[in-house]
């Protein structure tokens, strides 16, 4: 009887909700003598919910990098950038006091598979300090 139900078909709004290889999620120039001198443009987005936080994972493999809102309830938000290949040796961090401009939402969308929460998100950026900045911003209707 619930087979009549389901549908192997995307749903419309879903559909390339996550972006893909040729949608970015939005743009962030970058500067960090760690990082070196890129453009990160994600075109996918994680839910922190897979790894235990509040918060996204936002990924550009072009540029190899992943860019990580973290919103901690002793803390405050930050986003830490991060090589793929070296996630631990190659990092930046960016707190909401070294930036002119640190907007965020984080909606849950109600939807929820596998205990992981989807989530609609916005990010704007303008961060800089000695040797590092980052520029941008990005919206993801669905992140899960």
């Amino acid at each position: 009887m619930l087979a009549g139900c389901l549908s192997s078909r995307p749903v419309p709004e879903f559909a390339g909700a996550t972006g893909s290889a040729s949608q970015a999620l939005g743009s962030f120039t970058i500067a960090s003598p760690v990082l070196g001198q890129k453009t990160l443009s994600p075109t996918s987005c994680s839910a922190g919910d897979h790894q235990f936080f509040l918060g996204a994972d936002f990924s550009d493999p072009a540029s190899g990098l992943v860019l990580r809102l973290v919103v901690d309830a002793l803390e405050g938000p930050a986003v830490r950038l991060y090589a793929a290949d070296a996630e631990f040796d190659k990092s930046v961090v960016f707190r909401r006091a070294e930036c002119s401009v640190f907007h965020f939402s984080l909606d849950s969308t109600g939807w929820r598979v596998n205990k992981v929460y989807d989530y609609r998100l916005t990010l704007q950026l303008d961060c800089s300090r000695a040797g590092d900045s980052i520029v941008g911003s990005l919206s993801s209707t669905h992140c899960h």
